[in-house]
């Protein structure tokens, strides 16, 4: 994605009125990821090398936020400080945000944010009065500059200059002066623009990219009006937005030239940009770190199964060591001797039977051997099948418990499995006293509603447990058939149920399962009092009875939460 200078200035007019609010909290949202939020509205800033941006963000953030230590010292310092000004440095991807309020002992003080949004050198960190550092979030120590505590603050050096102070006629001479084609020479000569916004400018004036010393005298100036009117354009709060075959392209250039361009928000289309390029949040890291460490558990589970199957397949014909003792026993008066075979006659089929004999045994202990064997392997054989239903019962349940990760919404939600991935040896126990944990709230489950009905969606299996357990006995419960998801609950509340009220709960059972990619979903529904958990039963687990099953295409339905 690209965030240049002009796409930073865009921002910063979108939300220009921030100064003067009060900032009510700070929220370390991802790895590095910040969410500023203040009386009124909100901003997050990313410091991700791969897609750095500042954007006007309204989430109602309420979760915990991740304890850093810089985040830690963020909160302490400028938590309650209301926001003087907000300023970009240069025209160049840096943003200046000054604070002023009292602290904890009544003291005035005066603190400074940076945020740089120059790629793999993105970072953030708070200034003191004298511009010195008191916390930064990536220490830097380099040749051209560091970046480290109670070292005074510079910007990086930037080759180009400022278009903001400078005349036409100084714009044309310094373009003159490259020897570079002209979207190159912008690009260089001139701070706050990326390759692609000045090929863009180029496409959109329609001139030559030629080296400008080839260009007619009033085409320059053309472009020189251009660039002028674009740095001295600190009003504009949108940007342009294309979706071309590589995703979505934004520019503060309009994109005409390149096809059907639309004019949307600066934020608005920052977000469309990132969802575009398919960039990774923190809960989609989070949630598919934890998918890996389950897939890893699950792996060990079916080498596990494979070889139990594999003793069991070894012992499965044991009844046969019970015949071979009763058939040695009932003609032991006619074997006398010690012998490595006998064959003997089955008295069921009438069959002559061969059977291999220990010779250094008499044919009396032989039968003994094989009742002994008879024993020992009904007894292995039970103990088998015991332990691989347990072992694919927690293999159904990984699956399970894997698919409800990977429908988390928030870190919030991601917080929530913390016990659940504890039990399954997944995550280790964190060292938290119980009060805190008592203390910590529940999101609670997505509500639904329609035509007056309300839909309970869990959003993990404690949760699948919980709404289910405290459902009436006549609210109907859905879930997908054979495969991993969320338990809807169907609030009955003494209404008559409509077969639309039956559909929409399949809809959201289909649409919170594995199955939602699939297109066509099998999804069962019964009343509550037929769906019982077995005792021991892991979180999540239930089994049911008297259900019917409605198939649901994904492909031609939309689910929306009302």
């Amino acid at each position: 994605m690209v965030f240049d200078g002009l796409i930073l200035q865009r921002v910063l007019a979108e939300i220009s009125d921030l100064p003067g609010q009060q900032l009510r909290q700070i929220y370390q949202i991802g790895r590095s990821e910040f969410f500023f939020k203040f009386s009124k509205r909100g901003i997050e800033i990313s410091i991700d090398p791969s897609s750095p941006y500042i954007i006007e963000n309204n989430r109602n953030q309420n979760s915990q936020s991740i304890e850093t230590p810089f985040s830690l010292f963020l909160r302490r310092h400028i938590n309650g400080f209301f926001l003087t000004e907000i300023v970009q440095i240069d025209m160049d991807r840096i943003t200046r945000l000054d604070f002023e309020g009292r602290d904890a002992f009544g003291e005035r003080n005066r603190y400074s944010v940076i945020a740089e949004f120059i790629g793999p050198g993105s970072n953030i960190m708070i200034l003191d009065e004298e511009n010195r550092i008191l916390q930064v979030f990536r220490e830097m120590i380099s040749s051209k500059r560091t970046l480290a505590r109670n070292l005074e603050y510079y910007p990086p050096e930037c080759p180009g200059k400022s278009l903001r102070d400078m005349s036409k006629d100084k714009i044309v001479s310094t373009l003159l002066q490259s020897t570079d084609i002209l979207s190159k020479a912008t690009m260089k000569s001139f701070t706050g623009f990326s390759r692609a916004t000045a090929e863009n400018i180029v496409g959109f004036l329609q001139t030559e990219d030629v080296v400008p010393v080839g260009l007619r005298e009033e085409r320059l100036d053309e472009v020189a009006e251009f660039l002028m009117s674009l740095s001295r354009y600190t009003d504009g709060k949108s940007l342009f937005v294309i979706e071309g075959a590589k995703g979505v392209e934004i520019s503060p250039v309009p994109l005409d030239h390149k096809g059907r361009c639309e004019k949307v928000g600066a934020s608005e289309a920052i977000r469309r940009a990132i969802r575009s390029s398919g960039a990774e949040t923190e809960v989609e890291r989070r949630k598919l770190s934890i998918a890996r460490k389950i897939d890893k558990s699950s792996k060990r589970l079916f080498k596990l199964i494979d070889k139990l199957e594999t003793e069991l397949s070894e012992v499965e014909n044991y009844k046969e060591f019970r015949k071979y003792g009763e058939l040695i026993t009932a003609n032991l008066y006619k074997l006398r001797e010690r012998k490595e075979t006998v064959e003997l006659e089955d008295w069921e089929t009438g069959k002559k039977v061969e059977i291999s004999l220990d010779s250094r045994l008499t044919p009396s202990e032989n039968a003994q051997l094989f009742f002994k064997y008879y024993s020992k392997s009904m007894r292995k054989e039970i103990q088998l099948k015991r332990r691989l239903r347990t072992l694919r019962d927690e293999s159904n349940y990984l699956e399970q418990l894997k698919e409800m990760v990977l429908q988390a919404e928030s870190l919030e939600d991601i917080r929530e499995f913390s016990c659940e991935l504890e039990e399954a040896g997944i995550k280790r126990k964190d060292k938290i006293d119980k009060k805190r944990k008592k203390r910590s709230q529940k999101s609670g489950p997505r509500v639904f509603e329609r035509d007056g009905f309300r839909f309970l969606v869990g959003r993990n299996n404690i949760e699948n447990d919980e709404i289910t357990k405290k459902a009436s006995k006549d609210d109907i419960w859905f879930h997908a058939r054979g495969i991993p998801g969320a338990h809807v609950i169907l609030k009955k509340a003494g209404r008559e149920i409509t077969p639309d009220a039956i559909f929409y709960g399949s809809l959201l059972a289909a649409k919170y399962s594995r199955g939602r990619q699939s297109g066509k979903v099998d999804v069962t529904h019964t009343e509550v009092r037929n769906v019982k958990k077995p005792k021991g039963a892991k979180p999540g687990m239930v089994t049911y009875r008297k259900s019917e099953s409605i198939t649901v295409d994904l492909t031609k339905e939309m689910v929306g939460r009302d």
